[in-house]
């Protein structure tokens, strides 16, 4: 087992969720559009993949596929995203992001790499570095137990 003690996880786990509930709504409270955190996380997912099934979305979200249709219609109503049926199976229903979620992503983030760089400011190039690899590796970490089905 590791050599890291449980109040370093601890301290690890609070500030990691200390400073993602600050920035996350730092990052929409100045948008032209009112999206949620969940929404913009959708449309992170659906500019990554350019266009998903509800079903794929629904799973990413964790979510079952009644609810991410009400999310969608919101999406929708800020004219951020388009929903069409699969011309071959009409069950099959694709999401794409409209010119205007693209737009709303990209002011996102601009402010974005603005307000970490400005968080970040402090440290030299070295330090950010090291924090950069380390954090990495933490997310290699993870995605490889994920890609693993371990259980933690």
């Amino acid at each position: 087992m590791s050599l890291i003690s449980e109040s370093q996880i601890e301290r690890f786990e609070k500030a990691l969720w200390s400073a993602t509930r600050k920035l996350s709504p730092e990052l929409i409270a100045n948008l032209t559009i009112p999206l949620t955190r969940q929404q913009f996380y959708m449309l992170y997912f659906i500019n990554d993949t350019g266009i998903c099934k509800v079903t794929d979305l629904a799973d990413t979200m964790e979510v079952k596929p009644s609810a991410i249709t009400v999310m969608i219609d919101r999406l929708i109503k800020h004219e951020v995203a388009t929903r069409r049926h699969d011309q071959k199976d009409r069950r099959v229903v694709w999401i794409e992001l409209t010119d205007k979620g693209r737009a709303v992503l990209e002011e996102v983030n601009v402010t974005r790499k603005k307000m970490i760089g400005s968080y970040m400011a402090d440290l030299n190039s070295e330090q950010f570095e090291k924090f950069l690899q380390i954090f990495e590796h933490i997310n290699d970490q993870i995605a490889k137990a994920h890609a693993e089905h371990v259980e933690l």
